[in-house]
């Protein structure tokens, strides 16, 4: 009724509530919430980029660029780094090598699959990609 006052003991929970929160000792959750997005953030920074090695554009802060030896230009975000990490002639230079062709074959033979069907929509007449496809495979036989 208006004007009673509620007793808290007659509630079956609020003795586990009041116990819980009048034990003191344990684990202190409250504690671990404050403390999650420091430990989020501290992790973030520990944890390695996962910004790719290369790109196939010049764009910020991919701007030093190499060649494979198959003629194919990529960019790398830092020179002296790039140089350290993969030395050339190194197994890892050859590898990545490998990786960026593979990968640069992948890319113009999608574009050139793209130019030929709206070649077939008559929406273009030419297909740029096609050739630099034809001509990559040409250079680059074992690439595929």
């Amino acid at each position: 009724m208006p004007g009673e006052a509620v007793n808290p003991k007659s509630y079956p929970l609020a003795d586990a509530q009041l116990s819980i929160s009048d034990s003191g000792s344990g684990f202190n959750v409250r504690a671990l919430i404050l403390l999650l997005p420091v430990l989020v953030i501290l992790l973030l920074n520990i944890l390695p980029s996962l910004d790719p090695v290369y790109s196939f554009s010049r764009s910020y802060p991919y701007d030093h660029r190499y060649t494979t030896g198959n003629g194919v230009n990529f960019y790398v975000k830092s020179s002296a780094r790039f140089e350290r990490d993969y030395p050339i002639d190194g197994q890892k230079w050859v590898a990545l090598e490998g990786k960026i062709e593979r990968d640069y074959e992948s890319l113009i033979t999608q574009k050139c699959r793209i130019e030929l069907q709206r070649m077939q929509w008559g929406s273009v007449k030419e297909a740029p990609h096609c050739e630099m496809l034809k001509q990559f495979q040409s250079w680059a036989p074992s690439a595929a």
